[in-house]
């Protein structure tokens, strides 16, 4: 049975293929390119993508998710969580806009002199609209919505979909888990 861990970070899963596009731990695997997977058709029982949708541009996004559909088997399962982008615009207009500092490159918590306060438009809401920033691959380069994750699976013919909303990475993430 092959699980796909894709953009494990840190976060090393026992039983999974750990992907990611830099090696932060031993037995990462950083030679698998998720918009070209090299597994037959069918051939994935699940894929784990927390907080990696929103890292692939516009033009990628087509080929990710068709990839996933192609690689999973029937009745796997494709669990995605990214930044809920209707509720991070919700509290960016909300939020109080007083620009503090600028960015300081390599701070892993700085957020433009705000840290990770959801009443700062400049701190980690802008953080969840572009990413830390911090290093190649830490740019968002697309959003996600409930209702986009949605028509996506109809699109591809996913046989189930449940969506719920959790607080992660500093702010309100949906969860959402697709059945093929």
């Amino acid at each position: 049975m092959i699980r796909l861990h894709i953009g494990c970070g840190p976060n090393i899963l026992d039983g999974w293929v750990n992907i990611d596009s830099v090696a932060r731990a031993p037995g990462v695997r950083t030679d698998v390119d998720p918009l070209a997977m090299p597994f037959p058709d069918g051939a994935v029982a699940e894929i784990l993508a927390e907080h990696v949708f929103e890292h692939f541009a516009f033009a990628e996004e087509e080929r990710l998710w068709r990839e996933c559909a192609r690689v999973l088997r029937p009745g796997g399962l494709l669990t995605i969580e990214v930044p809920d982008f209707e509720w991070v615009c919700q509290r960016f207009l909300a939020a109080e806009d007083r620009f503090r500092a600028f960015y300081v490159t390599g701070s892993a918590d700085h957020y433009f002199g705000a840290g990770r306060a959801l009443d700062q438009r400049w701190g980690i809401l802008q953080t969840m609209f572009f990413g830390n920033q911090n290093g190649a691959g830490q740019f968002h380069k697309s959003a996600y919505t409930r209702g986009k994750i949605r028509d996506i699976a109809a699109m591809l013919g996913f046989a189930g979909l449940d969506q719920h909303t959790l607080f992660n990475k500093g702010g309100q993430a949906i969860r959402a888990v697709l059945t093929r």
